[in-house]
């Protein structure tokens, strides 16, 4: 799209060149002939002269209402296709903010299932120390007891 729009606008700014280089000399043709011809009406040659500048000019002019048109159109179309564009980035930057917000969310939730596994393992470790706290602590009681029993217990013989 870009490439084409920079031929169109080196395209007409050739043409508006072009037409601009004509008119200097056309006009000044015209002017020329117009004093001549009114001088002398009746000499053919410069009513001709007058007439083929007259025409060039009107021609020329004829040329910058067309290029103008045509230039118009262009931005026209340009302002459409904007529009289009205008919309999609609208529509895109709020699809953008939606997927942000989720995006958010899911870190948020990501960050929230660390800490619930960093607690989680935290409690695992807890109860296991405490777990073998109990162990040993029943192995060092029933320890105390069977030493304690052990001279009451008599051998069954």
């Amino acid at each position: 799209m870009d490439n084409n729009l920079i031929e169109k606008s080196d395209k007409n700014s050739e043409k508006i060149n072009g037409l601009k280089t004509q008119f200097f000399s056309a006009l000044d043709d015209y002017k020329k002939y117009y004093v001549y011809y009114n001088k002398n009406p009746e000499v053919d040659e410069f009513q001709n002269y007058y007439a083929n500048s007259k025409s060039q000019l009107q021609t020329m002019s004829r040329n910058v209402v067309l290029q103008t048109n045509a230039i118009d159109n262009d931005i026209e179309t340009l302002d459409a296709e904007m529009d289009v564009i205008s919309e999609k980035l609208e529509r895109e930057k709020k699809l953008n903010i939606k997927l942000t917000r989720i995006l958010n969310n899911l870190q948020n939730t990501q960050n929230g299932s660390e800490i619930l596994i960093d607690d989680a393992k935290e409690l695992y470790n807890t109860q296991y120390r405490y777990n073998w706290e109990l162990f040993i602590g029943i192995l060092m009681i029933s320890g105390v007891i069977f030493k304690l029993m052990k001279p009451h217990i008599s051998p069954v013989n």
